[in-house]
């Protein structure tokens, strides 16, 4: 029997669970790449907490699973047509001792559903091709991957899947559309 996983806004003390949690599901999952900067996560309630929201979920009061969303910003809307109402997906972790049993689908639900009641008419993400767990659970869950990009960290180069839903019923996209052609910056929502 699954234990109720209790989900609940961030806090400033759950800082230090938060890094861990991420860092273990990522290394899990052979997504980690080491002395990437965090820059988010160095500010949770300034990047999440103004403009979207980050969720944590708790089983015996520990935290095993979390996700957020903002407005999309940064380089996803390089490669990504981004409107003003796209929202971006960031940090959907489940702790691996705790993985398939619903925990993930319950935080992306919500952050969807409080994505929807911002007023964000589409959420996007990125991931790597070997989150094969991750890439099969957005895609299980609408989100279509409509972008591939070949990038490179200290030298090293590595690839990004990028991913989109549609927030509004009925809508769906296509590997072909909504992407940018010119990689200007798009504007935020506001």
């Amino acid at each position: 029997m699954t234990t109720a996983l209790d989900l609940r806004q961030y806090r400033p003390a759950d800082d230090d669970r938060v890094r861990e949690l991420h860092e273990t599901a990522l290394r899990a999952a052979g997504g980690f790449i080491e002395g990437v900067p965090e820059l988010d996560l160095d500010a949770v309630e300034k990047t999440y907490l103004t403009d979207g929201d980050f969720l944590v979920g708790e089983i015996d009061d520990r935290i095993v699973a979390m996700g957020a969303f903002r407005p999309a910003t940064g380089h996803i809307t390089e490669v990504l047509d981004c409107s003003g109402t796209t929202a971006e997906l960031k940090r959907l972790r489940v702790d691996p001792v705790h993985q398939r049993n619903g925990y993930g689908q319950a935080v992306c639900e919500e952050v969807e559903r409080r994505a929807r009641e911002q007023g964000f008419t589409e959420i996007v993400l990125d991931t790597t091709p070997a989150q094969t767990g991750a890439r099969r659970f957005f895609e299980t869950n609408g989100f279509e991957q409509v972008r591939t990009e070949r990038r490179r960290w200290e030298g090293d180069p590595f690839e990004l899947l990028f991913y989109r839903k549609s927030l509004v019923d009925g809508a769906s996209f296509t590997a072909n559309t909504r992407l940018r052609p010119d990689r200007r910056t798009n504007r935020r929502r506001r």
